[in-house]
């Protein structure tokens, strides 16, 4: 009981000592955003998912529930801060975007709680990963999204535990027949169980080097994967690095970015392409191939004037496997994109953005077969109001 009472009295003490620095008035704004998408998207067909033997051409007119739109809170009370964020998503429920908080300890700040990894790097053709329901950008890195972490920040350097990346692939280990054809992880025969002990590690740098900013960028992360009828474990790790740059001429910029990655769908990658699921189980020799992946992208732009600004942009990505010591496996599965777009402000926080842009599976090869995979076509606007 003694000690209970010692207890009590010391946080007491010391809640005595911190109250008064926590005085500061608490501050809180509120904000959103309502973007719909109107486009229209043309797929060949040879895209997978639209085999159906023809082109295939369809209306996309919706508000996209990949968090484009958004209402949010944030709070400010002394040297804390939080971030709270809901979207319209999966319609008509609603799911929180954003739950996180700050400390500014003055050296630095660490954050605890749900947002955007250090990794979710999009710093060019952004502009397709917004317009939702066209399957994305490719070439970029755009890894992670929104995660669990606790992330430290000082300076440019920021460092972040971040929770693992591993529910993205069903039965992560497929087979390979050896002379015949892959089979997908997903229709794998037997049952696996994932084991994770540590959190995925993200880190990026910002610097400048003139007036071009620079941001190197680096991942990594380790689970096992058990199969549960011999209880044996095989191990999956990930990896990707890369640079971001950003250079500022006149009124316009050119941004761009390089990266290599390793087993990229275990990772997370948002937009991956690669056709057999990033890290493959070779049942003949026991053993795990993984899966390399590269990826480049280049955007440009500029102001027009004061309520119009242009941008274009294209990016290409591209993963590789070599199942079997004989090569006798190796597959190569390239992407590409390109697009243009305008974006008008109508009035302030309203904008109208008209885009056109074209998704190019490229072929896939595989055991020294080719086949080609099709190509996406959209155009329209996405509108956006902000509050």
């Amino acid at each position: 009981m003694r000690r209970l009472l010692v207890l009590l009295a010391a946080v007491a003490l010391a809640a005595s000592f911190t109250v008064p620095a926590m005085a500061a008035e608490k501050e809180v704004s509120f904000y959103g955003r309502v973007w719909m998408d109107t486009f229209m998207v043309d797929r060949s067909k040879e895209l997978a998912g639209y085999a159906s033997n023809k082109s295939d051409s369809d209306l996309l007119w919706n508000l996209p529930g990949n968090g484009t739109s958004r209402f949010g809170a944030n709070f400010k009370w002394g040297d804390m801060s939080a971030n709270v964020e809901i979207r319209p998503y999966p319609a008509p429920n609603v799911t929180y975007r954003q739950w996180n908080a700050t400390w500014n300890f003055g050296g630095g700040t660490l954050l605890i709680g749900h947002t955007w990894s250090p990794l979710y790097i999009n710093a060019t053709i952004c502009s397709q990963c917004e317009a939702g329901g066209t399957a994305g950008g490719y070439g970029f890195w755009v890894g992670s999204l929104r995660q669990s972490m606790v992330r430290l920040t000082m300076g440019g350097l920021t460092v972040a535990l971040v929770e693992p990346s591993t529910s993205r692939v069903v039965d992560k280990l497929g087979t390979w027949t050896g002379g015949g054809a892959a089979v997908a992880p997903a229709v794998q025969s037997f049952a696996t169980e994932t084991d994770t002990s540590l959190p995925k590690l993200e880190a990026t740098y910002a610097l400048n080097v003139g007036p071009v900013a620079l941001v190197p960028f680096l991942g990594w992360q380790t689970y096992d994967e058990e199969v549960k009828a011999t209880g044996k474990s095989y191990s999956i790790d990930g990896m990707v690095y890369g640079l971001t740059v950003k250079y500022p001429i006149g009124p316009g910029y050119i941004n761009g970015q390089i990266w290599m990655s390793e087993n990229g769908k275990q990772w997370g990658d948002l937009y991956y392409t690669g056709a057999f699921g990033g890290a493959f189980y070779d049942s003949t020799g026991d053993k795990i191939w993984d899966e390399d992946g590269t990826g480049y992208a280049i955007e440009a732009g500029m102001a027009l004037s004061e309520t119009m600004k242009l941008a274009v942009g294209y990016g290409h990505v591209e993963y590789e496997n070599d199942f079997g010591a004989s090569g006798a496996g190796v597959y190569e599965d390239p992407a590409s994109s390109m697009y243009a777009q305008l974006e008008i402000q109508i009035a302030p926080g309203f904008w109208v953005t008209p885009e056109i842009g074209i998704l190019d599976e490229e072929d896939v090869t595989k055991a020294g077969v080719t086949t080609e995979e099709g190509d996406l076509t959209y155009y329209g606007a996405v509108w956006k109001i902000h509050f």
